[in-house]
């Protein structure tokens, strides 16, 4: 039985261009160790397209395995497309965390192909249905699509690393 007030699901708004993957690495380093089991995964940006783009790939946070997310487009492009065959495969990631492997999901952001239907948002459902604490970071502008995703019953937190810590020790000792 929850806590009133308390809810499994929180996000933490961020401005673009705000560093949040090196805010959510550092978050899971700590988290680890502290002993939680967490599942989900991470994004990494690595500068190996020259100029044109940046390489992404998305981290297990369970296993460490990555998975490539960015196709480089070539010399004629001026950026890089979202791999969807990359992103289906990070699904994989939240399988353990499901089977009741994890005590907190954590999700590197809610985007552009979520706010479509797509991305990871069927994990972040399957998720919250599976009753997991789920932390996940929401660029400023995906806002209105992540409340007409997530509904009211959501925390949000700031980018404030002992705030985030509190919630997730709360959060995870009302799901234990």
């Amino acid at each position: 039985m929850r806590e009133t007030g308390m809810t499994m699901l929180a996000a933490i708004p961020f401005a673009s261009g705000f560093a949040i993957d090196a805010f959510m690495h550092g978050l899971v380093d700590r988290l680890k160790r502290q002993g939680l089991r967490l599942g989900g995964v991470v994004q990494h940006n690595d500068a190996t397209c020259d100029d044109r783009c940046m390489a992404m790939s998305l981290e297990d946070v369970a296993s460490g395995r990555r998975f490539p997310i960015s196709q480089d487009l070539g010399a004629g492009a001026s950026g890089c497309h979202l791999d969807a065959a990359g992103l289906a495969a990070a699904a994989a990631a939240f399988s353990d965390a499901l089977a009741g492997c994890a005590d907190l999901v954590i999700v590197n952001r809610f985007g552009k192909q979520e706010a479509l239907g797509e991305g990871l948002r069927q994990e972040i459902a399957g998720a919250l249905l599976a009753g997991l604490p789920l932390l996940i970071a929401v660029r400023s502008d995906f806002l209105p699509a992540w409340r007409d995703f997530a509904g009211d019953d959501w925390q949000e937190l700031p980018v404030d690393e002992e705030v985030v810590e509190r919630w997730v020790q709360a959060a995870t000792a009302v799901a234990a």
